[in-house]
């Protein structure tokens, strides 16, 4: 099984993890956690497949620089 943790700084973590919280589906090939430590959003992505891994990873970095655009212009 391939794993990789993102730590992302974010300005405000809790209000990023409880945005993406309801995205996350874990199945027999993946697996995601997210938690919080200070001004960073943990992102631990598990799966079976490599390919897999990259979409997530992909697509979990670009709706965090996405919420933290929309931080931005409130």
């Amino acid at each position: 099984m391939h794993e990789v943790v993102l730590r992302l700084e974010c300005t405000n973590p809790e209000l990023v993890k409880k945005s993406l919280e309801p995205d996350i589906k874990n199945d027999e090939n993946t697996e995601t956690q997210m938690s919080v430590e200070g001004e960073f959003l943990l992102i631990n992505v598990k799966s079976k497949k490599l390919n897999y891994l990259k979409a997530i990873l992909n697509n979990y970095i670009s709706l965090v620089n996405m919420l933290e655009e929309v931080e931005k212009v409130e």
